[in-house]
């Protein structure tokens, strides 16, 4: 990000014990912690559920930066594709692309619509 003309420079928190829980499904917020796990054991999540991850890492609760993100979905992912992960996280951390800082999603009202029995968090 820094230097590159395209991103916001965006002044990122670098709580490294807070990318840890996002990491490793322990944030405490169900439907966060349920997405990361499938991640972890499935190496795959739908791309909504991406989308909330990466808010609530970035912008919307964390506020850590996109590439910490990047390196974990690129290591996780089977999917991972380099350009296309590093482009995701731009847009959906508002660095680049993408602007609205006011869209997020929230953690727990995304989850309830998404998930509305509880049944993906279980």
């Amino acid at each position: 990000m820094a230097g590159n003309p395209i991103c916001v420079q965006i002044p990122w928190d670098t709580n490294i014990e807070a990318l840890a829980k996002w990491a490793n499904a322990q944030t405490g917020f169900p439907w966060i912690d349920a997405i990361m796990t499938q991640l972890r054991e499935e190496g795959w999540i739908h791309h909504l559920a991406r989308h909330a991850v990466a808010c609530f890492l970035t912008r919307g609760d964390l506020w850590v930066s996109w590439e910490e993100g990047m390196k974990i979905f690129d290591e996780l992912l089977l999917d991972a594709d380099w350009s296309v992960n590093a482009g995701m996280w731009m847009w959906l951390s508002c660095s680049s692309f993408f602007q609205q800082f006011f869209h997020c999603y929230c953690p727990v009202k995304f989850g309830r619509k998404a998930d509305p029995n509880g049944d993906f968090i279980r």
